[in-house]
C-alpha cells in the first residue's frame, strides 16, 4: 500500500511538472512577451522559470520524494559569468540546481526545444538549444555558451551531454572547459550524490524512486582560468578523472546499505 502511495505522489510531481510547463509556455509567455524590450522579456522569463523550478523542487519535498542538501559554496564563488559543471544521475538535476541559483543558463537537449509547451518556455528563457544528435560539428552551440559567458550570465553544463549510465560515468565532452576558457570565466565543480537508483538513464519513474531520494551536493575548489596558461584537452581529462573515482565511491556507499539489508534478510528467521 504504501509503495503504491508512493507512486501516485511521485506520478503527481510529473503531472505538476507538465502542467506547469504549458500554463507558463501558452499562457505566461505570451503575457510576459508585452514588451520591446528583449532585456526585460529575458529577466521576466528567467524570473518565471526560476519560480517554477522552485516551485517543483518544493512540491518534491513536500510529498517526500527527495530530500536535499547542499554543501557551502567554495571559497571565491564567483559573481557574473562562470560555467557550473555537474555530473548528471536523475532526471531532475537541472532543476534542483536552477531552483537555487539565479539567473543561470543551460544547454538542453534540442528534443525538449521541439516539443510545444516546453520548448516556448525555453527559448524565451534564453537556454542554448544543443546540437542535433546527428551534428558532428558543435561549433555553433559552443559560440553561443562563449557568447553567453561573456554576456555575464552563468552557465550550467553537464560534460557527459546526457545523464550518466547507472553503473558508470559517462565520457566528458571538452565544451563546458573550452566555452569557460574562452570566456575567461572561473569553473565551478559540483559533484551530485544521489544515495539510491533514482530517475536514472532507461529507468521508468514508476520503477525508480523507493523511498525517499537524498541528493548532497558538493561544490569543489573553483578553478580560475582568466590569465592562466590552461589546455583544454588536459583540464576536461582532469576533472573527468576525478569525477570518475567520486563516482565510484558514490556506487559503493550505496552498495553499502543493500548489503547490510540482504544480511539482515537472510538472518531473519524463516
Amino acid at each position: 500500500m504504501r509503495r503504491a502511495l508512493h507512486i501516485l505522489l511521485v506520478g503527481s510531481a510529473f503531472l505538476v511538472f507538465f502542467v506547469g510547463a504549458f500554463v507558463i509556455s501558452w499562457i505566461m509567455v505570451p503575457l510576459l512577451s508585452l514588451t520591446f524590450d528583449r532585456e526585460v522579456r529575458r529577466r521576466r522569463f528567467k524570473g518565471m522559470a526560476r519560480f517554477a523550478t522552485r516551485g517543483f523542487v518544493r512540491y518534491c519535498r513536500m510529498i517526500r520524494m527527495v530530500d536535499i542538501r547542499w554543501s557551502p559554496l567554495p571559497a571565491g564563488f564567483p559573481e557574473g559569468g562562470y560555467v557550473m559543471i555537474a555530473n548528471h544521475p536523475t532526471l531532475i538535476d537541472t532543476t534542483v540546481i536552477m531552483a537555487r541559483f539565479r539567473d543561470l543558463s543551460t544547454v538542453v537537449s534540442r528534443k525538449w526545444f521541439d516539443r510545444p509547451s516546453l520548448g516556448r518556455m525555453l527559448a524565451a528563457a534564453g537556454y542554448v538549444a544543443g546540437s542535433n544528435p546527428d551534428e558532428e560539428d558543435g561549433t555553433p552551440v559552443l559560440d553561443m555558451m562563449v557568447e553567453t559567458l561573456r554576456g555575464g550570465a552563468p552557465m550550467l553544463i553537464f560534460p557527459e551531454g546526457t545523464r550518466s549510465d547507472p553503473e558508470r560515468l559517462l565520457r566528458f565532452r571538452r565544451g563546458a572547459v573550452e566555452a569557460a576558457i574562452r570566456a575567461g570565466v572561473p569553473i565551478v565543480p559540483l559533484f551530485i550524490h544521489v544515495n539510491q537508483p533514482m530517475l536514472q538513464r532507461g529507468q521508468r519513474w514508476y520503477n525508480s524512486v523507493r523511498g525517499k531520494g537524498r541528493y548532497d551536493l558538493e561544490f569543489w575548489p573553483v578553478i580560475e582560468t582568466a590569465g592562466a596558461d590552461l589546455d583544454p584537452r588536459e583540464l576536461n581529462a582532469e576533472l573527468h578523472a576525478r569525477y570518475k573515482a567520486r563516482f565510484a565511491r558514490m556506487l559503493a556507499e550505496r552498495a553499502q546499505p543493500a548489503a547490510l539489508q540482504s544480511a539482515s534478510d537472510s538472518a531473519s528467521p524463516g
